[in-house]
């Protein structure tokens, strides 16, 4: 054995040594420290009772619940917050993206002022504009309520719209209305399928008809009851609120990412080869027809990996919304539970685990969407070859 194997196994043997010191370190200290606190450990607290309220909730929820359903609680408002959050800067960055190549200087300098002001703004200080100057500070009063009709009540409290109570058939409405909307973007793909093919036919009386029948199935049925905002000297005794916490975190992260979307849009766009778009010119295909079917098709495979990274960010970001009381999964479950168990270690990993998780699906998915671009493009560019004799 040489001398730099030797020590290549010697300064590995040492690092992995002090590791091993070092987390042990801390460990024998966490332990003794919680236990002369009298804390236990583990996840039995998951079945204690909370007895804290949450401000906004998608499940029934009471103070006697549990810690566990508070975790759920948190997951889903942060699931919210994410996936509204992530549509909405998808389409203001394919906007703002396009509205930079625009040859109108009026439209290419308002999309140039708005990604470099909003994107040199750390993300806590849009939510907190957003929250304290704009909710707060613009809307009415509760007792000056902006109302349309009984229907929609908008304040600094938040927007108050109708409550729909489920009734017996609400489970069979569910299920329909799924397999509908499965049908009909089934539909729209094989009618995507049969374009490529050449086969020019009208399928969306298909697609309508099953909406209608949806709708008739709704109005018949009534599987929802609805029930309108019924204002008191106070508060709402009925109708849902959707609070200003959500709008903030929402608008805020959504208009902060969109400046990173609409540069990935930006130079995907302008990385398709100029000889497709003199093609299309060539066609006679309109400004639209053009993005449609060759420009942007094309920018897709390298627009997707920048852009999966930002709906990264932005997941990761809404726990932001704790300064400003929105009961995202960190505020309720690594804030209020965490304060209310003293479980420090379980409490942050199982937090931490979850958006570790929420990462993953979320890369997956848009890395299999990727893929599926990129193989259908091979599968286009294999159509294409002229075999030779």
């Amino acid at each position: 054995m040489n001398r730099t194997k030797t020590r290549s196994i010697t300064i590995q043997t040492t690092i992995i040594i002090a590791l091993i010191a070092i987390f042990t370190f801390f460990g024998y200290n966490y332990i003794r420290n919680i236990t002369s606190r009298n804390i236990g450990i583990g996840f039995g607290f998951m079945h204690e009772t909370a007895g804290f309220s949450i401000s906004q909730t998608l499940i029934s929820y009471t103070e006697s619940d549990t810690f566990g359903r508070t975790f759920v609680i948190g997951l889903l408002n942060t699931l919210v917050a994410s996936i509204i959050g992530i549509v909405l800067a998808t389409l203001l960055g394919f906007l703002i993206g396009l509205m930079r190549l625009s040859k109108n200087k009026l439209i290419h300098n308002v999309a140039v002022v708005y990604v470099e002001v909003l994107r040199n703004i750390p993300p806590l200080l849009h939510v907190l504009f957003w929250y304290q100057v704009v909710f707060l500070n613009v809307l009415p009063p509760f007792k000056e309520s902006f109302k349309l009709g009984n229907w929609l009540y908008i304040n600094v409290r938040g927007i108050t719209i109708p409550s729909f109570i489920p009734q017996t058939s609400a489970t069979t409405f569910r299920i329909l209305f799924f397999v509908s909307i499965v049908a009909i973007f089934y539909i729209g793909y094989v009618k995507k399928k049969m374009v490529l093919r050449g086969v020019h036919k009208k399928l969306w009386p298909l697609q309508l008809a099953i909406l209608l029948a949806l709708v008739l199935f709704a109005a018949i049925a009534k599987p929802f009851q609805i029930v309108l905002p019924e204002i008191t000297k106070f508060k709402f005794s009925s109708g849902t609120t959707i609070r200003p916490e959500l709008f903030s975190v929402v608008v805020a992260l959504g208009t902060y990412t969109s400046t990173y979307i609409s540069e990935a849009v930006r130079s995907s766009i302008i990385a398709v080869p100029k000889g497709q778009l003199e093609a299309a010119k060539s066609l006679g295909f309109n400004r639209y027809r053009r993005l449609q079917l060759i420009i942007i098709p094309q920018a897709m495979r390298t627009m997707i990996p920048p852009v999966t990274n930002q709906y990264l960010n932005l997941i990761k970001n809404t726990s932001l919304g704790m300064a400003v009381a929105y009961p995202d999964l960190t505020s309720v479950f690594a804030g209020t539970t965490l304060n209310q168990t003293g479980r420090a270690l379980e409490v942050m990993s199982l937090v931490m685990l979850t958006y570790l998780s929420i990462s993953l699906v979320t890369s997956l998915l848009m890395n299999w969407y990727n893929r599926s671009i990129i193989n259908k493009k091979g599968e286009m560019l294999a159509k294409e070859e002229v075999p030779l004799d």
